[in-house]
Protein backbone atom coordinates (compact mmCIF):
# COMPACT_ATOMS: atom_id res chain seq x y z
CA UNK A 1 0.00 0.00 0.00
CA UNK A 2 1.59 3.53 -0.86
CA UNK A 3 -0.35 6.70 0.59
CA UNK A 4 0.44 10.32 1.29
CA UNK A 5 2.35 11.39 4.25
CA UNK A 6 -0.11 14.03 6.30
CA UNK A 7 0.09 15.28 9.88
CA UNK A 8 -3.07 13.21 10.86
CA UNK A 9 -1.49 10.06 9.04
CA UNK A 10 1.67 10.56 11.49
CA UNK A 11 1.70 7.29 14.24
CA UNK A 12 5.23 7.08 15.22
CA UNK A 13 6.99 10.68 14.43
CA UNK A 14 9.63 8.31 12.82
CA UNK A 15 11.00 8.61 9.35
CA UNK A 16 13.05 6.37 6.99
CA UNK A 17 12.33 2.32 6.82
CA UNK A 18 12.19 -0.53 8.78
CA UNK A 19 12.20 -4.27 7.28
CA UNK A 20 11.51 -7.21 9.20
CA UNK A 21 11.40 -11.01 7.05
CA UNK A 22 7.64 -10.21 6.54
CA UNK A 23 6.84 -6.80 6.03
CA UNK A 24 8.81 -3.51 4.39
CA UNK A 25 7.59 -0.53 5.93
CA UNK A 26 8.79 3.20 4.61
CA UNK A 27 7.17 6.09 7.22
CA UNK A 28 7.29 9.70 6.04
CA UNK A 29 10.00 9.57 3.21
CA UNK A 30 9.75 12.07 0.52
CA UNK A 31 9.52 10.83 -3.09
CA UNK A 32 13.04 11.61 -4.18
CA UNK A 33 14.30 10.10 -0.84
CA UNK A 34 12.58 6.85 -1.69
CA UNK A 35 14.14 7.49 -4.93
CA UNK A 36 17.59 7.52 -4.25
CA UNK A 37 17.31 4.84 -1.62
CA UNK A 38 15.75 2.78 -4.61
CA UNK A 39 19.16 2.83 -7.01
CA UNK A 40 21.52 3.38 -3.26
CA UNK A 41 22.54 7.53 -4.51
CA UNK A 42 22.73 10.37 -2.54
CA UNK A 43 21.69 13.78 -3.45
CA UNK A 44 24.97 14.98 -5.45
CA UNK A 45 24.28 11.50 -7.79
CA UNK A 46 20.65 12.70 -8.37
CA UNK A 47 18.80 15.27 -10.61
CA UNK A 48 15.24 15.36 -10.97
CA UNK A 49 12.37 17.77 -10.49
CA UNK A 50 12.20 19.89 -7.51
CA UNK A 51 9.06 19.23 -6.22
CA UNK A 52 10.15 15.36 -5.64
CA UNK A 53 11.55 16.33 -2.13
CA UNK A 54 8.10 18.19 -1.07
CA UNK A 55 6.05 15.44 -0.89
CA UNK A 56 6.30 12.27 1.39
CA UNK A 57 4.81 8.96 1.10
CA UNK A 58 4.31 5.62 3.80
CA UNK A 59 4.69 2.24 2.09
CA UNK A 60 3.41 -0.85 3.58
CA UNK A 61 5.00 -3.76 1.56
CA UNK A 62 4.93 -7.68 1.79
CA UNK A 63 8.21 -9.32 0.77
CA UNK A 64 8.37 -12.64 -1.24
CA UNK A 65 9.27 -15.94 0.69
CA UNK A 66 12.53 -15.54 2.13
CA UNK A 67 13.48 -12.09 1.48
CA UNK A 68 16.56 -10.71 2.85
CA UNK A 69 18.00 -7.18 2.31
CA UNK A 70 19.52 -7.17 -0.30
CA UNK A 71 16.24 -7.23 -2.23
CA UNK A 72 15.29 -3.98 -1.37
CA UNK A 73 16.44 -1.95 -3.95
CA UNK A 74 14.95 -4.26 -6.83
CA UNK A 75 12.06 -4.04 -4.96
CA UNK A 76 11.70 -0.35 -4.66
CA UNK A 77 12.55 -0.11 -8.05
CA UNK A 78 9.73 -2.29 -9.51
CA UNK A 79 7.03 -0.51 -6.60
CA UNK A 80 8.59 3.24 -8.37
CA UNK A 81 7.80 2.35 -12.08
CA UNK A 82 4.74 0.53 -11.33
CA UNK A 83 2.74 3.18 -8.85
CA UNK A 84 4.82 6.35 -9.83
CA UNK A 85 6.02 5.18 -13.40
CA UNK A 86 9.23 6.19 -12.68
CA UNK A 87 12.11 6.55 -15.73
CA UNK A 88 15.26 6.95 -15.08
CA UNK A 89 18.53 7.17 -17.00
CA UNK A 90 22.45 6.77 -15.41
CA UNK A 91 25.79 9.03 -16.27
CA UNK A 92 28.88 8.72 -14.79
CA UNK A 93 31.25 11.76 -13.28
CA UNK A 94 34.01 12.00 -11.04
CA UNK A 95 33.68 14.46 -8.03
CA UNK A 96 35.77 14.80 -4.50
CA UNK A 97 34.94 12.89 -1.19
CA UNK A 98 36.63 10.65 1.17
CA UNK A 99 37.84 6.89 1.67
CA UNK A 100 36.27 4.99 5.00
CA UNK A 101 39.56 3.10 6.32
CA UNK A 102 40.50 1.35 9.42
CA UNK A 103 42.45 3.59 12.05
CA UNK A 104 45.22 2.88 13.98
CA UNK A 105 44.08 0.41 16.79
CA UNK A 106 41.58 -1.21 14.89
CA UNK A 107 37.57 -1.06 14.34
CA UNK A 108 35.68 -0.51 17.94
CA UNK A 109 32.89 -1.77 17.41
CA UNK A 110 31.48 -5.87 17.94
CA UNK A 111 30.18 -7.97 15.10
CA UNK A 112 26.54 -7.80 15.31
CA UNK A 113 24.92 -11.07 17.67
CA UNK A 114 21.23 -9.75 17.04
CA UNK A 115 18.35 -9.39 14.05
CA UNK A 116 18.47 -6.42 11.98
CA UNK A 117 16.47 -3.78 13.40
CA UNK A 118 15.71 0.10 12.14
CA UNK A 119 18.67 1.54 10.96
CA UNK A 120 18.37 5.33 11.80
CA UNK A 121 20.36 8.48 10.19
CA UNK A 122 20.47 11.17 11.23
CA UNK A 123 21.92 14.61 12.35
CA UNK A 124 24.22 13.38 15.62
CA UNK A 125 22.94 9.33 15.38
CA UNK A 126 23.22 6.25 13.42
CA UNK A 127 22.72 2.92 14.85
CA UNK A 128 21.45 -0.13 13.84
CA UNK A 129 22.06 -3.61 15.46
CA UNK A 130 23.32 -5.12 12.10
CA UNK A 131 25.09 -2.83 9.55
CA UNK A 132 27.65 -3.43 7.06
CA UNK A 133 30.57 -0.84 6.50
CA UNK A 134 29.72 -0.41 3.11
CA UNK A 135 26.35 0.78 4.57
CA UNK A 136 27.89 3.04 7.19
CA UNK A 137 29.84 4.49 3.96
CA UNK A 138 26.62 5.49 3.16
CA UNK A 139 25.22 6.83 6.10
CA UNK A 140 28.02 9.47 6.29
CA UNK A 141 28.10 10.27 2.82
CA UNK A 142 24.32 11.17 3.44
CA UNK A 143 25.50 13.25 6.70
CA UNK A 144 28.75 14.95 4.47
CA UNK A 145 27.09 15.69 1.07
CA UNK A 146 29.74 13.75 -0.22
CA UNK A 147 30.67 10.45 -1.71
CA UNK A 148 32.79 7.87 1.03
CA UNK A 149 33.74 4.64 -0.35
CA UNK A 150 34.24 1.51 1.70
CA UNK A 151 37.80 0.38 1.94
CA UNK A 152 37.81 -0.53 5.09
CA UNK A 153 38.38 -4.69 4.28
CA UNK A 154 35.83 -5.77 7.10
CA UNK A 155 33.39 -7.87 5.44
CA UNK A 156 31.09 -8.93 8.42
CA UNK A 157 27.74 -7.49 9.67
CA UNK A 158 28.25 -4.93 12.92
CA UNK A 159 26.37 -3.53 16.04
CA UNK A 160 27.24 0.45 15.48
CA UNK A 161 26.24 3.35 16.80
CA UNK A 162 27.76 6.18 16.35
CA UNK A 163 26.94 9.83 18.36
CA UNK A 164 27.81 13.44 17.90
CA UNK A 165 27.13 17.33 18.08
CA UNK A 166 26.12 17.82 14.65
CA UNK A 167 27.37 21.24 13.21
CA UNK A 168 25.76 24.26 11.86
CA UNK A 169 24.91 23.40 8.17
CA UNK A 170 26.56 25.18 5.84
CA UNK A 171 26.09 24.89 1.50
CA UNK A 172 28.29 22.37 0.30
CA UNK A 173 31.18 23.30 -2.59
CA UNK A 174 30.24 22.42 -6.04
CA UNK A 175 30.43 19.09 -6.94
CA UNK A 176 31.84 20.00 -10.12
CA UNK A 177 34.43 21.78 -8.85
CA UNK A 178 38.15 19.95 -8.85
CA UNK A 179 39.92 21.91 -6.86
CA UNK A 180 37.99 21.80 -3.73
CA UNK A 181 39.00 20.05 -0.96
CA UNK A 182 36.43 19.00 1.41
CA UNK A 183 36.55 18.44 4.96
CA UNK A 184 34.38 16.73 7.21
CA UNK A 185 32.21 18.37 10.54
CA UNK A 186 35.04 17.98 12.87
CA UNK A 187 32.31 16.66 15.48
CA UNK A 188 31.62 13.79 13.16
CA UNK A 189 35.27 13.18 11.90
CA UNK A 190 35.94 12.61 15.54
CA UNK A 191 32.99 10.29 16.85
CA UNK A 192 34.02 8.40 13.85
CA UNK A 193 37.87 8.01 14.93
CA UNK A 194 37.16 7.88 18.58
CA UNK A 195 33.75 5.88 18.82
CA UNK A 196 34.31 3.62 15.38
CA UNK A 197 37.74 3.07 15.37
CA UNK A 198 37.60 4.56 11.20
CA UNK A 199 39.06 7.29 9.51
CA UNK A 200 38.06 9.24 6.90
CA UNK A 201 40.93 10.58 4.02
CA UNK A 202 39.94 12.78 1.24
CA UNK A 203 39.94 11.04 -2.58
CA UNK A 204 38.58 11.86 -5.72
CA UNK A 205 35.68 9.46 -6.07
CA UNK A 206 34.12 8.35 -9.70
CA UNK A 207 30.13 8.05 -9.19
CA UNK A 208 27.09 6.72 -10.59
CA UNK A 209 24.02 9.71 -11.14
CA UNK A 210 20.43 9.41 -11.84
CA UNK A 211 18.80 11.44 -13.49
CA UNK A 212 14.79 11.56 -13.71
CA UNK A 213 13.12 10.93 -17.19
CA UNK A 214 9.56 10.71 -16.21
CA UNK A 215 7.66 10.50 -12.69
CA UNK A 216 4.23 11.22 -12.12
CA UNK A 217 3.11 13.26 -8.85
CA UNK A 218 0.92 11.00 -7.34
CA UNK A 219 1.09 7.00 -7.42
CA UNK A 220 -1.48 4.57 -8.99
CA UNK A 221 -4.65 3.43 -6.72
CA UNK A 222 -3.85 0.75 -4.62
Amino acid sequence: MVKLHTIASASTGRSGIEETPGLIRIENLSLKAIIEAAYGVKDYQFSGPGWLDSVAFDVTAKPPAGYSHPQLQPLLRGLLAERFKLAVHHESKETSGFSLLVAKGGPKFPEAAKPRDYFTVRPGLIQCSRVSTAELASAFARMLGRPVVDNTGLTAAYEVKLEWTPDTPTAPPSADSRNDSPEPPLSLLSAISEQLGLRLRTARIPVDVVIVDHVERAPTEN
